[in-house]
C-alpha cells in the first residue's frame, strides 16, 4: 500500500517503455475521462464530423492508389485513367470510390456545418473551431474544382473553362487571377499541371494542417453542450462508448460507399454528379452541350445567370461574385454576429437563417437543373421558374413544419423572405433580382421593427 502522495511505480512492458519517453499517461487519462454531453437533441449530429473525416481518409487512400497509375500530360492524363478503369483489376472501383467519397464528404461537411449552426455549437469559446471548419469547407470546394480537370476529358475541360472564366469577375485582379489559374489566357495543358499540383500537393498539405487544428480544438474544448443544458446531468464516455459507435458508423459508411461504387460506378446520372470518362478533351472542338458544374457549385452557376450584363455600373458577374462573397463572409462571422448564443440565450433567428440558406440554395440548384423545362435544348425560363417555385416553397414549408414539430421558437423572418422571393419570381414573373430586392427590403423593415420593439420593451422593464 502506497503512502499518501507517493507516486505509483513505473509501468512495465511496451506501454511503460513508450510512456517513459513520451509521457502518454496524461493523454490516456484524458481519453478515459472525456465525455460527450447528452441533451435533448439527437446524438446523430455528433457523428457528422467523424463521418466527414472518414470520407476524407478514403479520399487520401484512393487518391494514392490513383496516383500509382495517373500520368499528368496532354497525351497521358486521359489514357492513364482509361487504362486504369479498363485494364487494371478493380481500377474502376478505386476511381468510383474516389469520386463517390468526394461527393459524400462535401455532403456530410455541409450537413455538419448546418447542424453546428442549428445547435449553436459555435458559441464561445468555440469560435475558432467554427472558423477552421469554414476553411475546411472552402478547401473541400477547392478539391472538387481542381480534381475535376485531371481526367482531361471533354466534360471536365469545358466545365473548367466555364468555372475559371468566372474569375474575371473579381474586381481589379480578375484577369491576372484568371491567367494564374489557367497558366495562360485559355484552358491548356498548363492548366492541367497547375490543377494537378494544387490537387495532390498544395490542398492536401493545407487540409491536413487545418484538420489537425480543428481536431485539437474539438479535443481541447470538448463537444458543445446543448443550449438548454450548459452542464448536462449525464454524459457518454468518449472512449470506448462513443468511439466504438463512431467506428461502427464508419463501417456502415464504408459498406454504403462500396455499394454505390459497385452499382453506380459513374454516378447517379444527374448533372453535377456524373463522372463517366467519355471522350478525350479537344480544345478545338465546340463546347460540350448542356454543360453544368458539380452540384455544390450549381447555385453559384445559376446566380451568375440571374444577373444582367451590367448592374449599377458593374459587370453583372462582378455583382454576383460580390453577393457570394458577402454571403460567405456572413457565414464565417456567425459566432460573432450571434450575440444571444454567445450569452447562452436562445437564438432562433440564426436557426431560421440556416433554414433560409437551405431554401435559397435549393431553389437555385433546382433552376440550374432546369426542372420543368422539358426536353428542349433551350428550356423556357418562365416554365422552369414556375415549377421550381412549387418545389422551393414545398421545401420551405417542410423546414417550417419540422421546426414546429420540434417545438422550435416561432421565428421565420428569413425563411419567409426566401419564400417570398421564390413566389415573386416563380409565380408573379418578376426578375430574380427584383424579387430578391423586395424580399430584402421587407426583411430589413421586419428586423428593424423587432429591434425597436425589443428596445422599447427593455426601456419599460418588460419582456419583448
Amino acid at each position: 500500500m502506497r503512502a499518501p502522495g507517493e507516486m505509483p511505480p513505473p509501468r512495465k512492458g511496451l506501454y511503460g517503455f513508450i510512456d517513459r519517453r513520451y509521457g502518454i499517461t496524461p493523454l490516456v487519462d484524458f481519453l478515459a475521462h472525456k465525455e460527450v454531453p447528452i441533451g435533448g437533441h439527437s446524438m446523430v449530429w455528433y457523428y457528422l464530423g467523424g463521418i466527414t473525416l472518414f470520407f476524407f481518409a478514403i479520399q487520401l487512400a484512393s487518391g494514392v492508389l490513383l496516383l500509382a497509375y495517373y500520368q499528368p500530360g496532354e497525351a497521358t492524363s486521359y489514357e492513364s485513367i482509361r487504362f486504369l478503369t479498363t485494364k487494371v483489376p478493380f481500377g474502376w472501383l478505386v476511381r468510383s470510390m474516389h469520386c463517390w467519397s468526394a461527393h459524400l464528404m462535401i455532403l456530410s461537411l455541409i450537413t455538419h456545418m448546418l447542424s453546428t449552426m442549428v445547435l449553436k455549437a459555435y458559441r464561445t469559446p468555440r469560435e475558432l473551431t467554427w472558423v477552421t471548419g469554414f476553411v475546411l469547407f472552402a478547401l473541400a470546394l477547392g478539391f472538387g474544382f481542381s480534381g475535376y480537370l485531371l481526367p482531361w476529358n471533354e466534360l471536365a475541360f469545358f466545365a473548367t473553362a466555364v468555372g475559371t472564366d468566372s474569375m474575371k469577375a473579381v474586381p481589379g485582379i480578375g484577369e491576372w487571377l484568371l491567367q494564374v489559374m489557367r497558366g495562360g489566357t485559355d484552358v491548356s495543358i498548363n492548366t492541367l499541371y497547375r490543377f494537378f499540383a494544387l490537387h495532390v500537393v498544395v490542398l492536401p498539405l493545407f487540409t491536413v494542417g487545418v484538420v489537425t487544428g480543428h481536431l485539437l480544438f474539438v479535443q481541447r474544448q470538448g463537444m458543445a453542450a446543448p443550449m438548454a443544458h450548459d452542464k448536462p446531468a449525464r454524459g457518454m464516455k468518449f472512449f470506448p462508448d462513443f468511439a466504438l459507435r463512431d467506428l461502427l458508423l464508419w463501417l456502415v459508411c464504408l459498406i454504403a460507399l462500396a455499394s454505390l461504387a459497385v452499382f453506380l460506378p459513374y454516378g447517379p446520372g444527374i448533372p453535377g454528379m456524373e463522372w463517366e470518362l467519355g471522350k478525350k478533351a479537344n480544345p478545338l472542338a465546340p463546347a460540350y452541350p448542356g454543360i453544368k458544374p458539380e452540384w455544390y457549385f450549381l447555385w453559384v452557376y445559376q446566380l451568375l445567370k440571374e444577373f444582367p450584363a451590367h448592374l449599377f455600373g458593374m459587370e453583372g458577374s462582378q455583382a454576383a461574385i460580390a453577393v457570394v462573397s458577402v454571403l460567405f463572409g456572413i457565414w464565417a462571422l456567425v459566432p460573432w454576429l450571434d450575440r444571444n448564443a454567445r450569452a447562452s440565450r436562445p437564438s432562433p433567428a440564426f436557426t431560421d437563417l440556416a433554414m433560409a440558406a437551405l431554401v435559397f440554395l435549393a431553389y437555385l440548384m433546382l433552376k440550374a437543373w432546369d426542372i420543368g423545362g422539358g426536353e428542349a435544348v433551350l428550356p423556357d425560363p418562365r416554365a422552369v421558374a414556375r415549377i421550381c417555385a412549387y418545389w422551393g416553397l414545398l421545401f420551405a414549408a417542410v423546414t417550417v413544419a419540422v421546426r414546429l414539430a420540434l417545438r422550435s421558437a416561432p421565428y421565420f423572418d428569413f425563411t419567409a423572405a426566401a419564400a417570398l422571393q421564390i413566389a415573386l419570381h416563380g409565380f408573379v414573373g418578376l426578375s430574380y433580382l427584383a424579387a430578391g430586392a423586395i424580399s430584402v427590403l421587407l426583411l430589413a423593415a421586419t428586423l428593424a421593427f423587432r429591434i425597436v420593439r425589443s428596445r422599447n420593451a427593455v426601456a419599460v422593464g418588460t419582456q419583448p
